[in-house]
């Protein structure tokens, strides 16, 4: 029952001036499964978004039979390959998880998601109870400032044994959750000045009380909709994003809008480009 889909985005680096540095977004080369459950399929997919993903195919809520369940087993990424300094101090690991699954209102969810050395769990689970959605959604866990509950060194970062493990699990009727991209950004501090990258040519996010989102004009040569709604499915604001010089550009005033969690979504006239979920913070 695997589910392919379909995404044309490009990966592209951005960088802007901070107070720390990170390296990334990297994307592993080690990939394995333990446990019982469903089996992760064709693991390496997560490379790039080439619409050959990594998926598990799950089976109905509550029923198992053998070794196919309504979980996943634990897959596990590792060998990101970091050359962190030896001085430095690890301030943040973000990982950005490009998730859909194959039917809407799918009921299938994180059940694990913990970074790891050597096969051992370290920190704290970030695994997320938000059902997923049927069109290809970035799901960012982390950030520059969150270390996972773990005091991370250098030399824990740069083992190629370094990653994380990740499973799933099926709340409704069988299906498959597919994985076509994903990322982890290292943030550290060194003492002299900062860089940050994001792997997607879309930036959206929050800074003070505007939502901004942004994208170089060559990604489409189209109007492009912008759709914010909240959790509940209400669509709060719409508006149309046209290329102006070499981008486009979107800024909102949002110091109205209540704390919470935003699903911005992209799309063209055409199709449906991607989603991605965003926190507001007063």
């Amino acid at each position: 029952m695997k589910k392919l889909f379909a995404l044309s985005l490009l990966t592209i680096a951005f960088a802007f001036n901070g107070l720390g540095q990170s390296t990334g977004p990297v994307v592993p080369s080690g990939y394995a499964t333990s446990g019982t459950g469903a089996s992760w399929g064709n693991l390496s997919g997560i490379q790039s978004v080439d619409n050959n993903p990594a998926y598990a195919d799950l089976a109905q809520y509550p029923t198992c039979n053998n070794f196919l369940c309504y979980h996943s087993n634990l897959a596990s990424f590792t060998n990101f390959v970091y050359a962190i300094p030896t001085t430095a101090i690890i301030t943040g690991i973000k990982l950005d998880i490009l998730q859909r699954v194959n039917s809407p209102n799918g009921g299938i969810h994180d059940s694990i998601l913990v970074l790891a050395l050597n096969g051992s769990p370290l920190g704290i689970d970030r695994a997320s109870a938000l059902n997923w959605y049927d069109t290809p959604t970035i799901q960012t866990y982390g950030d520059s400032t969150d270390t996972w509950g773990y005091a991370w060194t250098p030399a824990e970062v740069n083992d190629p044994n370094f990653g994380f493990q990740y499973m799933l699990t099926n709340t409704s009727y069988d299906q498959a959750a597919s994985v076509d991209q994903l990322s982890m950004t290292v943030y550290y501090d060194i003492g002299n000045g900062i860089t940050s990258q994001t792997s997607s040519p879309w930036q959206i996010g929050f800074r003070g009380n505007e939502m901004y989102v942004k994208a170089p004009a060559s990604i489409k040569n189209e109007p492009i909709q912008i759709s914010v709604s909240n959790l509940s499915g209400q669509i709060i604001y719409q508006s149309e994003l046209l290329p102006v010089a070499d981008r486009m550009e979107l800024k909102k005033d949002v110091s109205e809008w209540s704390n919470g969690i935003y699903l911005v979504s992209v799309s063209s006239a055409n199709e449906n480009l991607f989603q991605q979920k965003i926190t507001f913070v007063k």
